[in-house]
């Protein structure tokens, strides 16, 4: 585990399986039942087949599965609550053990035609402060272990009657790149190929532009790079995401820059349209220079308006005129549905605030 998690495992005695990349997994495991071939078992029975208890891994003796039992954990994060948005999104509340005691995540289970999309937390609340985003209202609680980042996917696959799992999204609650190491190395565990084995162009790693964090960025991170833009002004990007009076928006995009040409990867820029602030002509003309050159893609998001925030989403004529002007532009753009908005489930909408419902 990073040194910067603070999350504990969920039974402090065990080990916890899905916090070990696959050859410390298999090695542990082998040296606790004795013999290493129960390692690689395990991670098959684990990974492969999504099996939750050892003693469904019938292959092993029985002597090896009552020792495991006792010794490694390879439990499920508890579902504490799953709503049912009436367009098929499903939020579930997980709970996670950590050294502030138990606390609550959220991920987001997103059905379509073609895919199936799971969004996850790295962080229990956020640092980032975006004045748009109702996670930040929670502010930082803590880092989320690789374990409880990996264990979201685990446990939404477990779910009876729900469609696989085919891409992940880090753009629940938190910061990704705040929680860097560990974000990482979950991405390896969910990519191995002795793992679940998802690829990684269907991985994406959203960041409100922690600089340093992408300059470390390599080819072989099995991710792709998003973008949290949401403004073309200094003035107001500082002012609705602090996080750019530390890397302002030159800085931001030389990053960028830098990070497609050392690994040919497109980039995708969120950018959130909300009404007189950033869905003006100006805001389109000023967003097609940053643009200009780089390889990359745009999703447009109109806000998701709630009764804890000012923003308002703009008018439907208004968000495609800005679209169009983009095209014109020769971008690949999209604009993003909205997703779950009656579970808070939508984008930005992430927190401890919901309707109840069994």
């Amino acid at each position: 585990m990073s040194a910067e998690a603070s999350t504990l495992n969920l039974s402090p005695q065990k080990f916890d399986f899905f916090d070990a990349d696959i050859d410390e997994a298999i090695e542990k495991i082998g040296s606790l039942a004795g013999k290493k071939y129960h390692g690689t078992s395990v991670v098959t029975f684990v990974y492969k087949h999504f099996t939750s208890s050892f003693d469904q891994m019938t292959s092993l003796s029985l002597s090896a599965r009552e020792k495991l039992k006792d010794l490694v954990d390879i439990s499920p994060l508890p579902i504490r609550r799953k709503l049912i948005s009436k367009d098929g999104t499903v939020k579930f509340l997980f709970e996670v053990q950590t050294m502030k005691g138990p606390q609550e995540i959220e991920a987001v289970y997103i059905p379509d035609d073609s895919r199936v999309t799971l969004c996850v937390s790295s962080q229990v609340g956020c640092k980032m402060a975006c004045e748009f985003c109702l996670t930040a209202q929670l502010g930082f609680k803590t880092h989320l272990s690789v374990g409880d980042i990996v264990r979201q996917f685990y446990t939404a696959s477990l779910e009876p009657d729900l469609r696989p799992i085919t891409n992940i999204v880090f753009m629940g609650m938190g910061e990704p790149f705040d929680n860097f190491d560990n974000v990482r190395k979950a991405t390896r565990i969910l990519t191995d190929t002795r793992g679940f084995d998802l690829s990684g162009r269907k991985i994406t790693v959203s960041t409100v532009g922690l600089v340093e964090k992408i300059d470390q960025l390599t080819k072989e991170d099995p991710f792709r790079l998003a973008v949290s833009l949401n403004a073309t002004t200094d003035e107001l990007r500082s002012r609705i995401m602090p996080v750019n009076r530390r890397w302002n928006l030159e800085e931001l995009m030389r990053a960028c820059r830098d990070y497609s040409k050392r690994t040919n990867k497109r980039i995708t820029f969120e950018y959130i349209l909300m009404k007189d602030l950033t869905d003006r002509d100006k805001d389109a003309k000023r967003l097609i220079q940053l643009m200009s050159g780089l390889r990359c893609k745009i999703n447009l998001i109109p806000y998701n308006e709630s009764s804890f925030t000012d923003f308002k989403r703009p008018d439907d004529d208004r968000i495609q005129a800005f679209h169009a002007r983009l095209l014109k532009a020769q971008f690949p753009v999209f604009i993003r549905k909205n997703r779950g908005n009656d579970i808070f489930a939508a984008c930005g909408m992430l927190k401890k605030l919901q309707p109840q419902q069994n």
